[in-house]
This record gives structure tokens, sequence and C-alpha cells, in this order.
């Protein structure tokens, strides 16, 4: 208790990210559990809002568990002498293991009430939001339980015990005779003290590695799914995170060299500072070093994903028009008449079915896929065939994606949602994608039923008089262009606009992280100010050295954000190319370059404003 009253700033930081990183976290969980369980009559509507919540969740904790254990490890590391002095007077290490325990979780009890109530007031305005983006229906609304609650609780607990579990391990490693010590800088041969976190890391970055090569290589079509491919982008962020403490220390050295060789006093003094606190460095530069891997990464595959998502829609469609519903609706038989009924207009409507297939003996799968005609869909549309043509689709054939795992010539029993069991030969197979069905049938099997879709070849007339009337018809009529522009939208769970969203929030978060992490870097320094001023520096050069060191770590934190983003886009790109011959990279350098601004603003600000503050004590009471 004497050394949270006396340390109140550093737990003051700490108990912000703690607080923040379970609101967040339980704000989504009670979105979440809503979407769950309170509308369960309309619960296929609310699919994609629950798989968004999910990834949101989950990308939340991703930051949480990092920005926490940096937070924690920074507390250690300003508290090296004065727990070697309580090592000098007798504890043991089992015991400082306990009492940073203890002060943790105690943090962490604090900041699980104050993130429920955080939760409480934020789980509506996400609802709202979510609404107001059309990522969930207007009809949704959020109630509040306690099991979500709960659970995030249990949840922020358990990442401040996995958190500070490394701090504490290494605190309790702390000799008593570096109470002796008058210098700060870390003691000799510290590194062996994180030698397990970079076991850890060379491990992380292994598997990423290797995950990256699988899927550029077997399963490419996972690349066009933004939910999944992510989890394999932040493993190579989380890598890069893990491994900062060993990372950071040469790019100081390449960041400080020309001041090394310049003469600079301030120069040499923020290489000197920077170069000896290394493991003070990368704990301070670890939140920036996340927020910038998590937004280069995410929103330039986001960028690049939807860019190919366009490029192979527009690939795999002959037809100049498409006709689409106005509304959540499909469009009717009727309106398919009609349409058909102008001169000039051909149609392929595309209308679901869903049928069950015993591909293998003892298992019924269920396949979703359209019924359509046979020769118009032949004539407007060019699939990734592996084999067969579609111009030999007819009553009597199936055109199937390989997750049949069947052959052109192989004969298939389907059981269609009307119950008549159908025997159909097999006649071309579609390759991996990210558009397209499980399957196409003949329009005889699906009766005059609603679509989906409906491709439109018709002369400039046709399409001009099908375009005044599709308004009555309930649809709407798009070029080719426009329809191919709207393919990398998805549904709620998959949009770009909703992964925005679910980057958004740990961004949020990051930011805020940052900075703490900088203002308790800062009043960590009161000392050295203090010293600064007593050898002859005025105010100014106080504030300008320590504005320095904090756009070193920035740019220090920045270097292995880029290195990563940088192999993750190549491991993208190695997977697109197989699916989409003609991807490229495409990075949205406005968001990132402002997201990279604003970390190295908050920084700096909260840098300036913090030893500003310090230097209104007179220098001799600092010392």
């Amino acid at each position: 208790m004497s050394t949270l009253r006396a340390r109140w700033v550093s737990f003051a930081a700490a108990l912000v990210a703690l607080a923040l990183g379970v609101g967040v976290i339980a704000t989504v969980a009670l979105v979440m559990n809503s979407a769950l369980t309170g509308f369960s009559h309309e619960r296929a509507a609310l699919t994609g809002t629950v798989v968004l919540l999910g990834v949101s969740a989950g990308v939340t904790g991703f930051a949480t568990v990092f920005i926490v254990a940096s937070t924690f490890a920074l507390t250690v590391i300003q508290r090296t002498r004065e727990l070697a002095l309580l090592r000098l007077v007798g504890a043991t290490p089992r015991q400082v293991r306990r009492m940073i325990l203890v002060e943790a979780l105690l943090l962490a009890g604090a900041g699980c009430a104050i993130g429920v109530l955080i939760s409480m007031a934020g789980a509506p305005v996400l609802a709202a939001v979510l609404v107001s983006g059309d990522m969930a229906p207007s009809w949704f609304k959020v109630s509040i339980s306690p099991v979500p609650l709960v659970l995030a609780c249990l949840a922020g607990l358990a990442v401040t015990a996995l958190s500070v579990s490394a701090a504490s391990r290494r605190a309790a490693t702390i000799r008593p005779t570096q109470s002796l010590r008058e210098a700060a800088g870390d003691p000799p041969r510290s590194h062996r003290g994180r030698s397990a976190r970079t076991a850890w890391g060379i491990a992380l970055l292994v598997i990423s590695l290797m995950g990256m090569g699988v899927v550029a290589t077997v399963l490419p079509e996972i690349a066009m799914v933004p939910v999944i491919y992510l989890w394999v982008l932040l493993a190579l962020v989380a890598a890069v995170a893990l491994l900062a403490p060993a990372l950071i220390p040469p790019i100081l050295k390449l960041l400080t060299l020309p001041w090394a060789r310049g003469g600079s006093a301030i120069g040499t003094l923020v290489r000197e500072n920077t170069l000896s606190m290394a493991r003070r460095t990368a704990a301070t530069a670890l939140p920036i070093l996340i927020t910038a891997g998590m937004s280069i990464s995410l929103l330039g595959a986001l960028e690049t994903i939807g860019q190919a998502q366009v490029a192979e829609a527009g690939s795999r469609l002959r037809a100049d028009y498409v006709l689409v519903p106005s509304g959540d609706a499909m469009i009717s038989a009727k309106a398919l008449e009609q349409a058909r009924s102008i001169p000039g207009v051909q149609i392929a409507a595309l209308a679901p079915v869903t049928v069950r297939s015993t591909i293998e003996p003892g298992g019924t799968d269920e396949f979703e896929g359209y019924a359509t005609d046979s020769a118009q869909f032949a004539a407007m549309t060019s699939l990734p065939l592996t084999s067969g043509s579609l111009r030999d689709l007819g009553p009597g054939g199936i055109v199937v994606s390989e997750r049949w795992e069947l052959g052109v010539g192989q004969r298939v029993r389907i059981t269609p949602g009307n119950g008549k069991p159908l025997s159909l030969t097999v006649v071309a197979v579609v390759g991996s994608g990210t558009g397209g069905a499980d399957f196409y049938l003949d329009a005889s099997h699906g009766g005059a039923s609603a679509a989906e879709v409906a491709y439109v070849t018709a002369t400039s007339g046709a399409a001009a008089e099908l375009g005044e009337k599709s308004a009555e018809l309930g649809a709407t009529l798009l070029t080719k262009s426009q329809w191919a522009g709207t393919a990398a939208g998805g549904d709620q769970g998959t949009s770009a606009i909703g992964m925005m969203v679910t980057l958004g929030i740990a961004i949020v978060y990051s930011c805020v992280a940052i900075v703490n992490t900088m203002v308790m870097a800062a009043t960590g320094r009161r000392r050295d100010l203090a010293m600064l001023r007593l050898v002859g520096a005025t105010s100014r050069q106080a504030v300008a050295a320590l504005l320095a060191e904090s756009i070193v770590v920035v740019a220090a934190a920045m270097v292995p954000a880029a290195g990563a983003s940088a192999v993750n886009f190549a491991g993208l790109l190695a997977a697109l190319t197989r699916i989409v011959p003609g991807a490229s990279l495409a990075i949205p350098w406005a968001p990132v370059l402002a997201l990279a601004a604003t970390s190295a603003l908050l920084a700096v600000l909260a840098t300036t404003l913090t030893a500003m503050a310090a230097l209104r004590t007179p220098a001799l009471v600092s010392e």
C-alpha cells in the first residue's frame, strides 16, 4: 500500500490501461451477448454482427495484453533500485514476486470496476454505431446482462496476471547490490532476463511465417477473407512485439549514429540515455509499435484484399449489367419475367438453393448454391474452372466447387429443399476464390423462384428501358464496374467498414496507452531533469533533451512495425496472386500516415507537458 501511494502516477497509468481494456472488452461482450441471446427469432440477421464483434474483441484483447504487459514492465524497470533495496534488507525473490502480483491484482480489481461502468455507458453507443453503419439491423438494441460483465472482469484479471508474470520474474532476479548503483541504466548482463521472451518471440515468428507460407501455397482463398487472415497478420506483429527488447537496441544505435559523430551535447545525451536504458526504451516504444503495426498491416491488407475482390468479381462476369434487389428482399419471379419481356434483354437469374448430399458414407453435408438458366449463365460468366465446361450444364448436370472433392463425369445424388432427390452428373469444377457458390444447377430444378442477383446483357436502348423500369420491379440496374465495386463490401462481419470499426476500437485504446506510457516514462525522469539543471542546462534544454528522446523512441518503434507490415504484405500478395494474377499492393496512405502522425504527436505532447510540469519543482528539491 505504501508503494501504491508513493508511485501513484505510474500506477494510475496502469489503472487507466486496465480500466479501458476491460471497458472495451466488456462493451463488446455486452453487445455480442445481446445479439446472441436477445433476438432468438431474428438471429440470422445478426450473424454478421456477431462475427464482427468477435473479431473486435479478439483484436482489442490482442492490444490489451501487450499494452498492459509493457505498462507493468515499465513500472518494474522504474523501481529497480527500490526493489534492490528490498532484497538488500532481506526480501526473498518469492516475496518480491508476490508483492508485485498483489499490487497488480489490486489495480486489476479497481480497473474491472471502472471498466464495468465504462461498458454500461459504452454498449448502447456501440450498438447505435453498428446500426447507423448498417452493420446491424435497425431494430437492434443492447441489453445489460451480468454474465458478459463477469466474463470481461475475469478476462481482465487473467490478462493482468499474465502480463505481470514476466515483470515479476524479472524483478525477482534483481540483485541486492544494484541498490548501490548510482546509474539508472540497465545492469550488466540484463539481457538474460529477456531470454524467455526472446525465445517465445522467435517461436511465434517462425509459426507466423510458416502459416503465411501455407496460406500462400496451399490455401490462398483464406487470404481473401479479412476476418480470418487478419490473425495471420497479427501473429507477425505479436512476434515482433515480443522481440522488441532485442530489436530496439540495434535500431537505436543506427538512428542515433549521426549524434555520435556530430558532437551535439543534447544528441550525445539522448544517444547514451536510450542505449543505456534499452529495456525502458523498449517498454515505452511497445504501445507505439503495436499501434503502428496493427494499423499499417490491417489497413493495407483491407485495401489490397478489397481491390483483389473487385478485380476477381469483374473477371468472373461477361455480362454488361447486373440487376440487384433494391432492398433486403430478392428479385421476385414476376419482376424477372417482366424484365425478360423487354425486347433485347437477356437475363441469367441466380435463385438461391440449398441442397443436402451424402458424399461420404455415413455423413450428410449441406451446400448452398444457385439455380440458373444454363445457356445464359454460360454465356454471361467466366468462372475459374479447374476442369469441364459451363456449356455442358443442363437439366442433367451440375457445376460444383472444389469443396465437393468430385471430378468431371462423376455422379452425385442431392436433395434440394423441395425434398425431391436428384441424380446429376458433374460437368465442371470451379476453383477457389472469393465469389461463386458451392454449386450451380439448371433453373428447371429451382422452379419459378426469386433471384438474389441477375446478370443482364442488353442493347443500349433495352438497358435504358430496363433501368427506367427497375424501380417498379423492386431492383436496381448496375453496370459491370459498379457491381464489381460492391464485391469488397461483403456482409456485416467481413465488410471493410466493419473491419475499420474493429480496428478503430483497438487503435483508440492504443493511442490512450501511448499517452499513458509516455507520461510514465517522463515522470520517472524527474531526477534526470534535476541533474541536467544542476549541471547548467536551462529548462528549455532539459525539455528539448527529453523531447528528442521521445522522438527517437517513436522512430525506433516505427521501424520494426513497418518491417512487420512489409513481410505481411509480401505474404498477402503471394497468396492473392494465386487467385487474382493481377493483384497488386494498395496501401491507403492518408489514414496510415495520419495514424503514424497521431501516435508521434501524442507521444511528443505527453512527454513535453509532463516534463514541463516536472520542471516546476526546484532542482535541489527534486534531487
